[in-house]
């Protein structure tokens, strides 16, 4: 038995056995009409017999009555004077043989009716053969309608079973696709993050250089004009904690942007590698128009503007 088709097996067995049993059935009844037809012949045989055996024993009778040596025939011949002649001779041996003739076309006649019932029982049975062959040939057209059945059935099957392992396969390579797809998120996500924090470290780096290097270019500055009027300090203390002022306002910027999902470091590498989508160019323009600005009004120097747009890459 095929996998896959155990109903379809079970339906066509099924099917076979009612048709089997049909063929009996119909072959059962053809006997039994058979039979019935046959038994009624044989009781016509057993008729003619007894009908015959009837008409023999009335012919016999007839004949024993009228050659009896006393009966009316020999008293009438007696009263004629030729009882013991040769007419009386004559008559008894006619008598005999219109008996025997009698008895032989009685004979005849029953052998011959038992023949024509013979024929007709012989008839019956072909007929009955006849019949029990067309029985097969209506159960045998069944048959082959059952057998179209089933091989209408079966290719309906397979194309179900096909599409089954096609869905199956597709499955297969859906979900291999899908977990391609989320280990390569995985990668991808570690990278970034792992990107992130070092374009953090980086930006943290070239903070503390900036933060050092504004320090020297101060102190530079202090050391050198020490014979300058304390004016002139107190200008360059101004303008540092302006510089400071203008850098923590930038920061405040890009770190609002970062609690949308970046961060300070990762923003300012995108800065320097000039990938800068819109919401990010309108910060950086807004940063860079504020260094500029604080330069112009001379609330800073055009080194702290420079030192501060290159830590940003505005």
């Amino acid at each position: 038995m095929a996998e896959g088709y155990e109903d379809i097996d079970k339906y066509v067995g099924n099917k076979g056995q009612m048709l089997d049993q049909q063929l009996q059935t119909m072959n059962d009844l053809t006997d039994k009409d058979v039979q019935l037809q046959t038994d009624r012949l044989a009781r016509q045989k057993e008729d003619i017999d007894r009908e015959t055996m009837q008409q023999n024993r009335a012919i016999y009778q007839d004949y024993k009555k009228n050659s009896n040596p006393f009966g009316t025939q020999a008293e009438n011949l007696a009263g004629q004077g030729l009882a013991n002649s040769g007419y009386a001779e004559t008559t008894q041996s006619r008598l005999y043989n219109t008996y025997q003739n009698n008895i032989t076309a009685t004979l005849n006649t029953a052998r011959q009716l038992k023949s024509d019932v013979d024929f007709a029982i012989n008839e019956a049975i072909k007929t009955g053969d006849i019949t029990k062959g067309q029985n097969a040939m209506r159960v045998f057209e069944q048959r082959m309608q059952l057998l179209s059945e089933e091989f209408d059935l079966r290719n309906n099957r397979e194309q179900v079973l096909y599409q089954r392992g096609r869905d199956a396969i597709n499955d297969k390579h859906w979900q291999t696709e899908f977990d391609y797809q989320v280990s390569r998120d995985k990668i991808e996500d570690k990278y970034r993050k792992d990107r992130d924090k070092v374009s953090d470290s980086q930006w943290q780096k070239e903070y503390e250089l900036s933060k050092k290097s504004l320090a020297t270019s101060s102190r530079r500055r202090s050391s050198g004009s020490g014979s300058r009027k304390n004016g002139n300090d107190d200008q360059a203390i101004k303008t540092e904690e302006n510089a400071q002022a203008v850098e923590n306002d930038i920061k405040g910027l890009l770190e609002g942007v970062a609690k949308n999902g970046l961060t300070l470091g990762s923003i300012v590498a995108n800065f320097a590698k000039g990938n800068i989508p819109g919401a990010l160019k309108t910060i950086r323009d807004k940063a860079g128009d504020a260094v500029y600005n604080a330069k112009e009004s001379g609330q800073i120097t055009e080194e702290q503007a420079k030192a501060i747009a290159k830590k940003y890459f505005l």
